[in-house]
């Protein structure tokens, strides 16, 4: 009897984490390219998400604050959760600001808990010490406010890309810094020896 009723209780274990892996509301992760499908199948007619503050032309290395930001979809509800966000880059470093954001082991970032009592969320971005085109995916989604992953939710996708400027000498020397010193240190002395031998 007590092994059936321990493994009954395995079971309930089991299940209800894997019946909640769709929404949270400390974020999710891998859902800017895709959505908040568990808030829907398809993007709300109205559901808008933009980031602002991503630069045309970054500078390596340059730090830049970005502001995510939700509008349309449901009105935001006077208590419960309004909205959440998840970003991503393909290059460079996303940072939090304050305590209503944090970054996933993947580099996204996305809102906390108590973030998730807003529609608005300031992050930074470091750009890469590169001058290569950087992408960034977005998803928003605009909660009801009745803790639940159903269709009264709405959620949006966006994309932009920032250009690198052309590389100054000393970023290009940072950018190769480690094959510099590799050749320095390995392949100049072994050239030095050949021809040394060769005499």
């Amino acid at each position: 009897m007590i092994r059936i009723v321990s493994l009954f209780l395995l079971a309930v274990v089991l299940y209800f984490p894997s019946a909640h892996v769709n929404a949270s509301s400390h974020g999710m992760e891998g859902y800017s390219e895709v959505g908040c499908q568990c808030h829907g199948e398809t993007p709300g007619s109205d559901a808008v998400v933009t980031v602002v503050g991503i630069p045309e032309l970054y500078t390596a290395g340059e730090v830049y604050e970005l502001t995510i930001a939700l509008s349309g979809g449901p009105e935001a509800a006077a208590q419960g959760h309004q909205g959440g966000f998840n970003l991503k880059a393909s290059e460079g470093v996303l940072r939090p600001v304050d305590t209503s954001t944090h970054v996933m082991d993947s580099g996204e970032i996305t809102h906390e808990h108590a973030g998730a009592n807003q529609r608005t969320w300031v992050v930074e971005w470091e750009a890469p010490i590169s001058d290569s085109s950087v992408d960034f995916t977005v998803a928003g989604n605009i909660a009801d406010g009745d803790h639940q992953p159903t269709d009264g939710d709405d959620w949006a996708l966006a994309t932009y890309r920032s250009t690198g400027e052309e590389l100054s000498f000393s970023d290009f020397i940072r950018l190769h810094l480690v094959n510099i010193i590799t050749v320095a240190l390995f392949v100049l002395p072994m050239v030095y020896l050949a021809r040394a031998n060769k005499k």
